[in-house]
């Protein structure tokens, strides 16, 4: 994972940078002078000065003048200095500090991994060898050798690769040994390597993916969306999406979620992979404009969450605690870990949710809308934030409505009635429309902007084509990419979802109280109706329908409140099935200690004696089978009112169709047949022969527990297929 450090610098004195273990800020590489900078303020203003000859010292790719005697201390006075701003990046011999400004207080953002052009070769023998280094973030525990491999009908030299801990290729499949033919390349998301004839090249790469998309179409069914657009993002570049409402800013996005679907001659490729590819899709982050956020959790505890479900377990357990810390420090949520994310203003809760996507590392961070509804603080807070992800190597794009979006972004891509009016840098923008005013460009859009940017945008391919094809000339090559990532061994998930979804209940006041008056109010009342001399049929429903309310109320929003999230969860990785089962437990254990209150109240007055194991089994066919499908609604609905909307429709059934209200041979051919799959007609026999002290047959309860078992593969298959791109 990319490593980095936030240094805050004092502004009450010089901060010298260098390789001597007395400067403020040490930088341990011997192309590192001693003492190699010094920031200073001067005035209100910041400014380095450069005290190397020998070693480079840049700003924004600007060589800095070096102070004439080379000694420690500043030179503003003499003028011997370069005034730094917020958003610069200062280049010390081979590192980089990304300059960050909040307020006057400015601090500096430094990669710990190595620089991103260092390539390592390692000499290949025929025993084994294991390759490390520190230089480059190659997978730990890796072996290589000088191997034969047979290609096109002849032997010819390979390296042969052994990793300690298997990788996934990109069709998901675990290997654990690779042969690296001459001219082949093995890419993982943080290096790549290569086979010469003889060594193996091993060099860093950005974390971040490439994206190209050309000749995109998109589609909602039937309907086009999208038509013909096509632009390229290298890896850590910024993108910004803007135009006017309704113009399919957010369908391209939805396009890259797997909402909706691309053309068949379209290409939409990231880090050179499909973006359907299930491997690619669980290095891509989603949030949406309001992203959705456990609201009873700690940001401290949103954070780790975030961890355990994107780290590997080592990985989580070594390193966890260290990330969640630094993202809170460079995100300003220091001072508010362990404040209930339900007290966050809408900036921090924006902040909190991409710090908690960014534990898994993504290589490509997808925004839609982040800076709307937020105050112009706020905003630039957050645009400060993304240009400082950008520079870890994190690839974004995002949709906006803000013009100062267009100040961090590396490009922009200009849609209008669902086609593409401009792609190129925000300078760029300005020239084509012809314009120094942001608000402008959008102004200015009408019916030939699409045409006139096609216009341009075929010339430009032509002339692209062209030198492709003479590069290709040159070059003559033809590399193999094998691409693979590490394979990610979660925390066990199972216990800890339990756990998860029991803290976020008992945390709710509201919910709470309602767990606990529920089944006393309920049980009350029947204990104020019914006596020794109440039809046991009569009690035997009342206690069903009071089970099936309870259960149902208890599970049928537990998914489509938190649907965004879970779906995160599962596109990377997460188990749908431990996901889903701990979801069934804790409302099924609930449901069951509420029913049992219930019929405790029922018992005292009516008098009824029954065996407690028997009794123990039968509620628990009640409720399992409601709980079962209220999750399954959940995960059908769209939104949590839609899933209440429903409850009557599934309460109803059980009313009719149990055989209580009417006995089964008085309904019609109809009723009879859907009482079948009502699991309230099998818990009202079970319960009422238990109340009467006659034999239940077996049948009764596996006939509830058939349907609940129906119910729970239909819900399984439901959530897997829609964590599959379209």
């Amino acid at each position: 994972m990319q490593s980095f450090r936030l240094v805050n610098v004092e502004s009450d004195k010089p901060f010298t940078i260098g390789r001597k273990s007395d400067n403020c800020l040490v930088l341990d590489n011997l192309m590192v002078s001693r003492y190699h900078a010094v920031l200073e303020r001067v005035q209100q203003k910041w400014f380095i000065t450069n005290l190397t000859k020998n070693s480079v010292t840049q700003v924004n790719g600007k060589d800095v003048a070096p102070k004439i005697d080379g000694a420690p201390g500043s030179d503003v006075s003499a003028g011997r200095h370069t005034e730094i701003a917020d958003g610069d990046v200062i280049q010390i011999g081979p590192r980089q500090l990304k300059v960050t400004f909040k307020g006057s207080a400015l601090s500096l953002l430094l990669m710990e991994s190595a620089d991103q052009e260092i390539s390592v070769t390692k000499t290949l023998s025929e025993k084994w060898t294991e390759v490390e280094t520190d230089e480059v973030d190659i997978p730990q525990g890796m072996s290589a050798r000088l191997g034969k491999s047979k290609t096109d009908k002849r032997e010819d030299s390979c390296a042969a690769l052994k990793f300690k801990k298997a990788l996934t290729n990109a069709q998901g499949k675990n290997i654990s040994r690779m042969n690296l033919s001459a001219g082949e390349v093995l890419r993982l998301p943080s290096c790549e390597m290569s086979f010469d004839g003889t060594s193996l090249v091993c060099k860093n790469r950005p974390h971040g993916f490439d994206v190209d998309v050309q000749n995109l179409d998109v589609f909602a069914g039937k309907k086009q969306l999208l038509h013909d657009v096509n632009f390229k993002l290298q890896a850590g570049e910024i993108l910004a999406i803007i135009g006017r409402s309704g113009q399919g800013k957010s369908t391209l996005l939805r396009l890259l979620q797997g909402i909706h679907k691309s053309g068949e001659d379209s290409v939409v490729r990231i880090g050179s992979l499909d973006y359907r590819n299930a491997e690619i899709r669980k290095h891509i982050s989603f949030l949406e404009q309001d992203p959705e956020l456990r609201k009873d959790l700690t940001v401290r505890e949103t954070l780790l969450d975030g961890g355990r479900v994107y780290m590997n377990k080592q990985d989580f357990k070594a390193n966890a605690t260290g990330r969640m810390e630094k993202f809170c420090e460079l995100f300003g949520l220091s001072d508010r870990m362990d404040n209930p994310v339900k007290t966050l203003s809408g900036g921090e809760s924006r902040r909190a949710a991409l710090a908690r996507e960014l534990m898994g590392n993504p290589g490509l961070i997808v925004l839609d809308e982040p800076l709307s509804g937020l105050d112009p603080f706020n905003s630039k807070i957050l645009c400060s934030h993304l240009k400082q992800l950008s520079f870890l190597g994190h690839t974004i794009i995002l949709t906006t409505h803000s013009y100062e979006a267009l100040e961090i972004a590396n490009k922009v891509l200009v849609l209008h009635q669902g086609e593409q009016g401009f792609f190129g840098s925000p300078q760029e923008a300005y020239r084509y429309f012809e314009t120094s005013d942001p608000e402008k460009i959008l102004s200015s859009l009408n019916d030939e902007t699409s045409s006139n940017w096609q216009k341009v945008f075929e010339e430009n391919k032509i002339q692209e084509t062209i030198a492709t094809h003479v590069t290709a000339a040159i070059q003559k090559t033809d590399n193999k990419i094998n691409f693979c990532f590490p394979k990610t061994e979660l925390s066990p998930m199972f216990l800890y979802k339990v756990m998860l979804t029991a803290k976020q209940w008992f945390r709710d006041k509201g919910k709470f109280i309602a767990l606990l008056a529920q089944p006393l109010v309920i049980g009350f009342l029947f204990s104020q109706i019914f006596s020794s001399l109440t039809s046991l049929w009569i009690v035997a429903f009342a206690i069903i329908l009071s089970a099936n309310w309870l259960a149902l109320s208890l599970s049928i929003r537990e998914i489509v409140q938190e649907k965004e999230i879970l779906q995160s969860e599962f596109r990377k990785g997460v188990s749908v099935l431990t996901t889903v089962t701990a979801k069934l437990f804790l409302p099924t254990l609930v449901a069951w200690l509420q029913t049992l209150i219930v019929y405790l109240f029922v018992s005292f007055r009516t008098q009824v004696h029954v065996s407690s194991a028997q009794l123990l089994l039968v509620v628990a066919a009640m409720v399992i089978p409601p709980v079962t499908v209220g999750l399954m609604v959940s995960a059908f609905a769209k939104n949590a009112g839609q899933a209440n909307a429903l409850l009557p429709l599934l309460i109803i059934p059980q009313v009719a169709l149990a055989g209580a209200l009417v006995p089964l041979d008085q309904m019609l051919p109809t009723g009879r047949i859907l009482s079948n799959v009502i699991w309230a007609r099998f818990n009202q026999n079970s319960l009422l022969n238990l109340l009467l002290e006659r034999q239940d047959p077996i049948e009764n309860i596996l006939a509830a527990l058939a349907i609940a078992l129906g119910c729970y593969i239909v819900m399984v298959i439901r959530i897997h297929c829609s964590t599959k791109a379209k």
